[in-house]
């Protein structure tokens, strides 16, 4: 699932008219770049959840074939990043474990060795992380399992920066939840179930939601 219903308020003017999903970059837009690096891992089947000029959107993907089925989901309200999740439920539950990303991540980070990770123990979820500065982190006991989230100018050991790309199980859809909006990290929490961290090490990891980072990532080799 690809994370797309964001309002892009940090890329404006850019997305005064357009999606975030769908501002340009490397020779396409953000989520053909996204759609891109799925379809080399070998996924077959996308999610994309859309509320800001979700219009836009659904039209982009009846007008643009990427040779992998793409399931678009319109939120009459925006729903976040839990709530958009748990919304992509008929698409999603059937399947162990699947892959969820922001739109606007730009990493060379492996896609597979979290696939492998997640293959060893079968968490809940597996969120990748990074050592770097952010101004929310994810706090961590010991074993790598996710204890809190924490705001803080001090990056301590068992802080991380989330990299916006994790594997869920699909026991997310067993518990009880109501059809708004939910932080996924919030939901993680309150699951008081087994959440771990991969360290994604020296990987690339740009945001591209702002503007200068867009900048960046479209003159960079990668």
């Amino acid at each position: 699932m690809i994370l797309a219903a964001g309002f892009g308020t940090r890329l404006k003017p850019l997305t005064d008219s357009l999606p975030k999903a769908l501002v340009p970059f490397k020779k396409g837009t953000m989520i053909s770049y996204q759609i891109e690096k799925l379809k080399s891992t070998g996924i077959k089947e996308v999610v994309v959840n859309a509320h800001h000029f979700s219009e836009q959107l659904v039209k982009y993907f009846q007008e643009n074939n990427f040779g992998i089925k793409v399931n678009v989901i319109a939120e009459a309200e925006i729903l976040g990043t839990g709530g958009g999740v748990l919304n992509a439920k008929e698409y999603l539950r059937s399947e162990e474990c699947f892959l969820v990303l922001n739109v606007d991540v730009f990493t060379d980070f492996n896609i597979e060795l979290l696939v492998k990770e997640y293959e060893l123990s079968k968490p809940y979820a597996l969120l990748a992380v990074q050592k770097r500065k952010t101004s929310r982190y994810l706090e961590f006991d010991d074993n790598f399992n996710l204890t809190g989230r924490i705001k803080s100018d001090v990056m301590n050991d068992n802080y991380f920066a989330f990299n916006g790309m994790h594997i869920i199980s699909n026991e997310i859809f067993s518990l009880d939840y109501k059809n708004d909006y939910k932080d996924i990290i919030d939901v993680y929490l309150d699951s008081r179930k087994i959440i771990k961290g991969y360290d994604a090490g020296n990987s690339v990891f740009i945001d591209l939601g702002k503007t200068d980072n867009l900048i960046k990532a479209e003159k960079s080799g990668y």
